[in-house]
């Protein structure tokens, strides 16, 4: 792949906090984290574990029944949104440092989101430019069934001059399970499609319908969605998996408007462009400035609940 004209602007933008991103009072502790990327992904996969990976006790040893005997919301935790309070509530469960690799049963229940904002924020407190991006993956069906709804952290590889993907989710047992060989801090762009490229996935019929998207949200409901929700991360809005305002409602209904459907080809061509000088200003500029896109004031976070966690 060439190397990347590097729009300084956006290096600059990514390399900095967000709300969301942001350790808070934690950030001192991000400190003595290592710096080989392999080993902060370790590093975080010790702290979280995912919804998802812990229906029976297979995998990691655990439940959601076992970890609501012990008095957790695992509701509350998963719907955690900013880095912040996801450290401040690590530390709750156990208070060793960041290092100390946590008992599956002592650490955060969480989800791919999260992994990856976590790694956002470890980068961009070294003053690295990263970001979170939101799209599919082909790795968890290496049939080639199914393309996984899934979120990945991006970062500025400097050395070759590259965005970089990077999964911080995938640990020893997953790449047992799923039989996974690849190289998962550094993901070729065909086992990880961003959202214009999930959306193009589809329209080329390169997919079916029912086969992308996670459950039965799938097709062109989903991608749809996940345009919205990839545009938000590249923003530096980095969204919960759930969450939405806006055109959102209207995402999920197959009777767009026809000022829908110019919007959603506006936030795919800007997507598609987020690399090019001037690209992420951009995307920005549409997010925040757009009625049907912007952060109402009086938003709060929808608050998801899995009937398992309750």
């Amino acid at each position: 792949m060439s190397p990347v004209v590097p729009d300084t602007d956006a290096l600059a933008f990514y390399a900095v906090q967000s709300r969301i991103s942001s350790a808070g009072r934690h950030a001192g502790l991000l400190d003595s984290l290592p710096t080989d990327i392999r080993e902060l992904c370790a590093v975080i996969q010790g702290m979280l574990v995912h919804q998802f990976w812990i229906t029976d006790e297979s995998n990691y040893g655990i439940t959601p029944a076992m970890l609501k005997a012990q008095g957790r919301d695992l509701n509350r935790e998963i719907n955690i949104r900013s880095t912040e309070a996801m450290l401040g509530a690590i530390l709750e469960l156990d208070d060793a440092p960041l290092t100390r690799r946590r008992e599956p049963a002592r650490r955060l229940v969480g989800n791919c989101r999260d992994y990856s904002l976590i790694l956002t924020s470890i980068l961009r407190h070294r003053g690295i430019p990263a970001r979170v991006r939101s799209g599919v993956a082909r790795y968890f069906y290496p049939d080639g069934s199914r393309l996984e709804d899934h979120f990945v952290c991006e970062f500025w590889n400097g050395e070759e001059a590259r965005w970089q993907l990077v999964d911080a989710q995938i640990d020893d047992r997953q790449r047992e399970v799923l039989t996974c060989d690849l190289d998962t801090t550094d993901l070729s762009r065909d086992q990880f499609l961003v959202a214009v490229d999930a959306c193009e996935e589809l329209r080329a019929g390169r997919i079916g319908e029912n086969a992308i998207g996670i459950f039965d949200f799938t097709g062109w409901r989903y991608v749809r969605y996940t345009l919205f929700s990839d545009l938000a991360c590249v923003s530096s809005v980095e969204i919960l998996a759930w969450e939405g305002w806006g055109i959102c409602d209207r995402i999920m209904s197959d009777n767009l408007t026809a000022a829908d459907a110019a919007l959603l080809a506006r936030m795919g061509e800007v997507l598609a462009g987020v690399d090019r000088v001037g690209g992420a200003a951009a995307a920005r500029e549409l997010f925040a400035t757009h009625s049907d896109l912007v952060v109402p004031p009086d938003y709060q976070p929808n608050f998801h609940q899995l009937p398992a966690f309750r």
